[in-house]
């Protein structure tokens, strides 16, 4: 659609036999449906037009096939492997300059990361549990993503006042 990407799941770990839709509005400095379109389009440039959007690519840039594939991926098919997204996540992160905390940067940064930033910005219990596509009553969310990020804001110490040479000297 011209101002989101509908995502179809027949399933996945949380919800299994469950399919799903999944609504992601598009933003100006997201332009997920201009990039999808694009995607789409190198998709059929090479003539597929059904099947898995997400894809394994070839180093030579075209996308890999399932007899492409058949030697090392028998089980996947035409679908993205799990150390390919983390792969390329690591990859745009470098490309992209971004440093972080020390901590390392993976695939499940993308998941993390957008559950606390919900969180810290007043997302519920609920709305962080639909976001993330959570167990209905999970405490994962909170306890593991955002509690974390809550808690580094307090500082008991900034109760004590600071000392101020130049307020005294004004005495």
């Amino acid at each position: 659609m011209d101002d989101m990407v509908m995502v179809w799941l027949a399933e996945d770990k949380t919800h299994t036999g469950e399919e799903q839709t999944l609504y992601l509005h598009d933003g100006e400095d997201l332009r997920l449906v201009l990039r999808m379109r694009r995607w789409v389009g190198y998709l059929a440039e090479q003539g597929i037009t059904t099947g898995p959007v997400f894809r394994e690519v070839k180093r030579n840039g075209t996308v890999a096939s399932s007899e492409t594939r058949a030697k090392t991926a028998t089980m996947r098919g035409d679908y993205l492997r799990p150390q390919t997204v983390n792969t390329r996540v690591k990859l745009w992160f470098l490309k992209a300059g971004l440093k972080t905390d020390g901590r390392p940067v993976s695939s499940h940064s993308l998941r993390a990361g957008g559950a606390t930033d919900l969180g810290i910005n007043g997302a519920t219990d609920e709305e962080l549990e639909e976001a993330g596509r959570w167990k209905k009553g999970s405490c994962i969310p909170r306890e593991r993503y955002v509690r974390p990020t809550k808690n580094k804001k307090k500082d008991p110490f900034k109760k004590v006042p600071m000392h101020d040479p130049a307020a005294q000297a004004q005495n």
